[in-house]
């Protein structure tokens, strides 16, 4: 009794405990928050109505594509939480072009034909309209399960407004024919055979509206992302190492640095330039050995052996500068805040951004280094390289900018007391 007393007084056991809540709760809104009630909403689709309508013999003009456009507008485009967000374009290629710059997950593509062919259900020579569906595969696996889904329900519900609207026409059109035997002595045996005839070919256009099939879609994928692309994820799994590169290099070199203790100017001059150059050979190695395990043993799809060592070393190199200057201005106070990054950017990174929460999106994916690293990897990946000069452009500004406030703090005295703050 006596042993548990002892133990219970004992002020870290209580810490240990406060400290496993705090951990505990921190992890789950870190983990948690960002995906627990994830919802795609305005995901940006393109739209290209291209179709010119057909004219019928009574001097009615159709355009079907038009009705479809409104319907995809009024149901799943045209409201705030919907989960697409349409805009409308006039031309296919404009549409391929912004789908490999990454600005549409999708396009729907109609075209000049489309009412003609619809219409053909009235004729002997029956083609179904075909609509085009593009899916940019490439920016996420995710909105592209998704995207396939809406447009295998879209189909079926725009044949059966399509057949219920032709079918309204078509009963229109029998209602006002005269039927047989109505007013004999103005009709003529001849005119009374025109007329069963088409009432005869209008009950056949009513049975073949209902058998056949109006509209098909036509579903191909864009920018695709291959087989053994860890489904899609092949782009933050990689990113993900890159950044545990910078760490752990970071924290290497903190602990190495540390036992030197430089004092003079110079000399924490030189130890920043040594911390530049084995982080720069870290990053690199740490590259080959990604490349030749998940490549070689692993079979994961990797475009360019050479772009792929390039793009990971100046990421995970970039990554270093940030945490860097972190751990060694904090030292464990720093590991502790990289991580914390770690911890909340990783389900962020993970899904698309049309996923997120408006909390997420301002407070933390606006600034987040990994999602700049995603940006990158994901255009080598899947976009040949096209569209990562924005990206790039951002992880070395940022790097950059933590190697200048590395530098500067050369000029900041040095307490004995706390040689962490070694200033790189």
């Amino acid at each position: 009794m006596e042993i548990i007393v002892g133990i219970l007084k004992q002020k870290i056991l209580w810490i240990g405990l406060a400290v496993v809540i705090l951990f505990a709760s921190v992890l789950t809104i870190a983990l948690l928050g960002s995906t627990i009630n994830a919802e795609l909403k305005g995901a940006p689709m393109a739209l290209v109505l291209q179709d010119e309508g057909v004219a019928l013999q009574s001097g009615v003009e159709l355009n079907f594509g038009q009705k479809i456009v409104d319907s995809v507008m009024t149901s799943i485009g045209g409201q705030d939480n919907s989960a697409f967000k349409w805009t409308i374009l006039t031309d296919k290629n404009e549409a391929m072009d912004a789908m490999n710059d990454q600005k549409y997950y999708g396009a729907l593509i109609i075209p000049k034909d489309f009412s003609k062919k619809v219409m053909s259900v009235t004729s002997a020579n029956q083609t179904p309209g075909e609509v085009e569906v593009y899916i940019n595969n490439g920016m996420s696996q995710t909105v592209a399960n998704v995207l396939t889904q809406v447009m295998e329900k879209m189909e079926t519900g725009i044949n059966d407004k399509l057949r219920t609207q032709l079918a309204a026409q078509l009963a229109s059109a029998t209602k006002q024919t005269p039927e047989i035997g109505q007013s004999p002595s103005k009709q003529t045996s001849q005119t009374a055979s025109a007329q069963a005839a088409a009432m005869q070919a209008q009950r056949q256009m009513m049975q073949s509206l209902q058998q056949n099939t109006l509209v098909s879609f036509t579903i191909d994928k864009v920018n695709v992302i291959p087989d053994h692309s860890a489904n899609g994820n092949a782009p933050v799994s990689v990113t993900m190492l890159a950044w545990m590169t910078g760490l752990t290099s970071s924290i290497l070199l903190f602990f190495v640095i540390k036992k030197v203790e430089p004092t003079k100017k110079t000399e924490k001059a030189l130890t920043i330039g040594i911390q530049i150059v084995c982080a720069i050979a870290f990053c690199f190695i740490a590259s080959l050995v990604i490349l030749i395990v998940g490549n070689g043993l692993l079979k994961m799809t990797i475009p360019n052996s050479f772009e792929f060592c390039l793009y990971f070393t100046l990421i995970s190199f970039s990554f270093f500068l940030m945490q860097s200057m972190l751990v060694n201005g904090l030292g464990a106070q720093g590991i502790v805040l990289v991580m914390l990054i770690f911890f909340f950017g990783l389900p962020m990174i993970s899904l698309p951004y049309e996923m997120l929460s408006s909390a997420s999106k301002f407070w933390l994916y606006s600034w987040m280094p990994l999602r700049f690293g995603v940006e990158v990897m994901r255009d080598f990946f899947y976009f040949a390289g096209s569209n990562m000069i924005k990206p790039m452009t951002s992880l070395l500004s940022a790097g950059a900018i933590c190697l200048a406030l590395s530098f500067l703090s050369v000029f900041m005295p040095v307490k004995k007391s706390k040689t962490s703050n070694l200033g790189f």
